[in-house]
């Protein structure tokens, strides 16, 4: 019989604000410049802001909820190959941090969408996006991998 281990490998990401070094020629070639005070702030849900939502807390706060919540067996339990799997979500996070409209963007399948779903359907609530300094309901995408190592 074949042993796997499964290791929880967390991506971050980040976003820049053109706004913060406007004359930085590589933020202006991979980041849409905006025009914020065009944007009417009221019940859009946006895709891009100044501060992007975030877990409440730091890194290893994020880390801990995942290893608290999170099965990474799910996969091996369901035969997935040894591999390096990326989930990719995404969600809305709302002016007051809840999360909603939850969704896979990848389809692996041997459960993972489906478990990282669970997962944050179970999350607290987050810090909110920021836009003209104040807080707004936008979208954020997470990836979250298993690593599937047979032993």
């Amino acid at each position: 019989m074949k042993k796997y281990t499964v290791l929880l490998v967390l991506f971050f990401t980040f976003t820049f604000s053109s706004k913060a070094n406007p004359n930085n020629s590589l933020l202006k070639d991979t980041i849409p410049i905006v025009n914020y005070n065009d944007i009417a702030i009221t019940g859009k849900v946006f895709d891009t802001v100044e501060t992007e939502a975030s877990f409440r807390g730091d890194t290893e706060a994020w880390v801990s909820f995942l290893q608290t919540n999170l099965k990474p067996g799910v996969p091996v339990k369901k035969k997935a190959p040894a591999g390096l799997y990326t989930v990719m979500v995404q969600f809305i996070v709302d002016k007051e941090g809840r999360l909603s409209d939850i969704k896979a963007l990848t389809n692996h399948g041997f459960g993972m969408e489906k478990e990282v779903i669970r997962v944050l359907k179970k999350s607290p609530r987050w810090e909110p996006a920021i836009m003209k300094g104040e807080k707004v309901k936008a979208y954020r995408k997470q990836p979250i991998s298993f690593s599937i190592k047979e032993i």
